[in-house]
């Protein structure tokens, strides 16, 4: 849903304007279409990575850890130290270091978003 609405968000005028200037396919979708869904790509990339750092569910449901702790995530080994082995304490720690971890990653996309994602409004 959200990259149908960011090509939704694509005025066509920019793709008339490119078909007058002689593109072609390729080229439109090159030069018009992926540096108008930058925005769309930057929030998506954003989600995908506070989405991956919170992997759970899959590793519990499926295997609990696995064999020999072959699928034990980040936050399943937080969830085992705090209601398996009941030491708050740590798991508490686990859960602040998975937040400067993530919100570290999330910082760094933001700051290197400024040489990529392009908003139609800006002037260089």
């Amino acid at each position: 849903m959200i990259w149908l609405a960011g090509l939704k968000g694509i005025p066509p005028s920019l793709y008339e304007a490119a078909e007058l200037d002689g593109a072609g396919g390729w080229q439109k979708f090159r030069n018009v279409t992926i540096p108008m869904l930058t925005p769309t790509i930057f929030f998506n990339l954003v989600m995908g990575v506070i989405g991956a750092m919170q992997t759970f569910g899959e590793a519990y449901v499926m295997t609990k850890g696995g064999p020999m702790n072959s699928t034990l995530f980040f936050n399943f080994y937080l969830f085992d130290h705090a209601f398996q082995n009941f030491r708050m304490g740590y798991a508490s720690a686990l859960a602040w270091v998975l937040f400067i971890l993530i919100l570290a990653l999330t910082a760094l996309v933001v700051k290197s978003s400024a040489a990529w994602v392009y908003y139609e409004g800006e002037r260089n």
